[in-house]
């Protein structure tokens, strides 16, 4: 990759949101896939689902799926 490519990659908007996605999480957990975990889940829980819960959920459906998809 050029550095011309990786400063551009590095850039981000002015107005952009803070990343939702915990520190020490998997780098290809995006935000957007954070937020639409808790989406999905929130209606099921009496308590709000935070960030790290909802990365908590992401890994152990990779984790199940890697399971069920052996052999």
């Amino acid at each position: 990759m050029s550095r011309r490519n990786q400063q551009r990659d590095c850039q981000t908007r002015e107005d952009a949101p803070p990343s939702i996605v915990p520190a020490g999480a998997p780098d290809w957990i995006t935000p957007e896939l954070v937020e639409a975990t808790i989406r999905v889940w929130q209606p099921y829980y009496k308590e709000v689902l935070t960030p790290e819960e909802a990365v908590t959920m992401i890994t152990n459906v990779g984790r199940l799926y890697d399971a069920l998809s052996r052999e």
